[in-house]
């Protein structure tokens, strides 16, 4: 299948690791331009050393700092603008799901609230004028399940990945006369080496296992690569009627 992303030119927010890398990866295997982000010099630069001799210097653009920043996301645009001439995807993939128990503070909501719907948001604002002057413009947040369903996930998490999901439907509805499509997948356990569940796999394994066997239909984890294939495809050429969309990739766990 044709996804049309040749030489397209994209930004994966968050990229240096796990789901992020996963999804740059993708999309340098069908030939797309990415400029990948991350505040982990070291780990860009483990990136560049791991894509560019496979893909292509020319095809990968690092482009370290914190994305929470206003001033930052600018800084990256302009560089994206100077080095290819224009944006056409955007994946929003900055967040994390480090929180507290329980009810959390003020304090802590507005940091989860900042790095999971904020930020995001803000990237999307200052993109905008740069997506929509691009070849069939896609943006595509990666949201949780966590904000579909109550799984237990930490509450200002699951609360800001809701709040993320409505905002995408919203942008959706706006974006649209300007011609840029907007939508999301919503990954569930996704495991990845050095990450959360690999962490808790190998401090309760028999744990973990029973609750993948009770929870999830596929009775496994996901991995970054099926995560990816979603975002690809719904950035390509393939999915043109689709947006406002949100599509699970969790194995079947979310029931609604």
């Amino acid at each position: 299948m044709n996804l049309e992303l040749r030489n397209c030119r994209v930004l994966v927010t968050g990229s240096s690791r796990g789901i992020g890398h996963g999804i740059a990866t993708a999309f340098l295997a069908e030939r797309a331009r990415v400029a990948v982000t991350g505040r982990d010099r070291p780990a860009l630069r483990d990136c560049m050393r791991e894509w560019a001799p496979k893909f292509g210097a020319d095809h990968v653009l690092a482009c370290p700092g914190d994305l929470t920043s206003t001033a930052v996301v600018s800084r990256v645009l302009g560089r994206i603008k100077k080095s290819w001439g224009g944006l056409d995807v955007l994946v929003l993939n900055l967040g994390s799901g480090r929180s507290v128990p329980g009810l959390p503070d003020a304090p802590e909501w507005n940091r989860v609230l900042g790095l999971n719907l904020v930020a995001a948001m803000d990237t999307l604002r200052l993109a905008t004028d740069l997506l929509s002057q691009g070849q069939k413009p896609a943006v595509v947040f990666v949201g949780s399940i966590a904000g579909l369903e109550a799984l237990g996930a930490p509450i200002a998490y699951g609360a800001a990945k809701a709040g993320l999901r409505h905002a995408m439907k919203a942008a959706a509805q706006q974006l649209a006369a300007r011609g840029i499509r907007v939508n999301m997948v919503a990954p569930g356990n996704i495991f990845s080496a050095g990450g959360t569940w690999d962490k808790k796999m190998k401090e309760a394994p028999e744990a973990t296992t029973a609750m993948l066997e009770a929870q999830v239909p596929l009775r496994r984890f996901g991995t970054a690569k099926e995560v990816a294939a979603a975002v690809v495809f719904l950035a390509s050429g393939q999915a043109s009627f689709i947006t406002g969309a949100c599509l699970p990739v969790d194995g079947g766990q979310t029931r609604t």
